[in-house]
């Protein structure tokens, strides 16, 4: 494993311990000392996140390739959800996701010197997966447009304007789900294929 791949694995398996102690400490603290105590206990929360990162970043990232299937499921849904409220509900930061875990399971496919049939098997699986999260996001998506009241609201452009109806709405969330599920399968897959001919022109050279 070269130094830039040890890099990215350290920054992203690093990142999770961060947020997940933020996010906890932002929760928790609300709920018990209010929203004005927020500021200190915050900043707090960087503590564990850099204690636990100390004490098994290395060891993640060395065993990065080994990690069971169920784990990295939840390392996905977990970072798909942040993804998505990073983005505000707009699931581009999600479809960087896809690509990373095709990039992923191609490596992890030439370092266990895995046969074509096993290749096609398990990146069309991850494709799939994939694709089941982005849909999953999507339902997270309807949830928050009707939390905010986005039926019956206004649509106001310069070429197009119309009300959110609730048959319109559906045709927009079907429509829309539809496109970002394939999308995220495609580029899954479009990642699978590439990376792992690029390893094997590297491998060669």
């Amino acid at each position: 494993m070269g130094k830039i791949e040890s890099l990215i694995l350290g920054m992203f398996f690093g990142f999770g311990p961060i947020v997940f102690c933020f996010l906890a400490t932002v929760v928790i603290a609300s709920v018990f000392f209010g929203k004005e105590a927020l500021g200190p206990w915050v900043l707090w929360s960087l503590v564990p996140a850099i204690i636990i990162d100390a004490m098994f970043l290395k060891k993640w990232v060395r065993r990065a390739y080994q990690i069971n299937n169920k784990m990295l499921a939840g390392i996905y849904l977990f970072y798909s959800v942040v993804a998505l409220g990073l983005g505000m509900g707009v699931p581009i930061l999600n479809f960087v996701l896809g690509i990373m875990a095709g990039v992923y399971a191609a490596r992890r496919m030439r370092l266990t010197g895995a046969d074509e049939q096993r290749r096609k098997q398990n990146f069309r699986k991850t494709a799939m997966f994939c694709a089941a999260v982005m849909a999953l996001m999507c339902c997270l998506i309807t949830l928050w447009a009707i939390a905010g009241r986005m039926i019956g609201a206004r649509f106001e452009t310069p070429y197009l304007s119309f009300t959110f109806t609730v048959p319109i709405f559906i045709a927009v969330v079907l429509t829309g789900g539809a496109i970002l599920v394939l999308l995220q399968y495609w580029l899954t897959t479009i990642a699978t294929k590439v990376t792992i001919k690029l390893l094997a022109v590297t491998h060669n050279l």
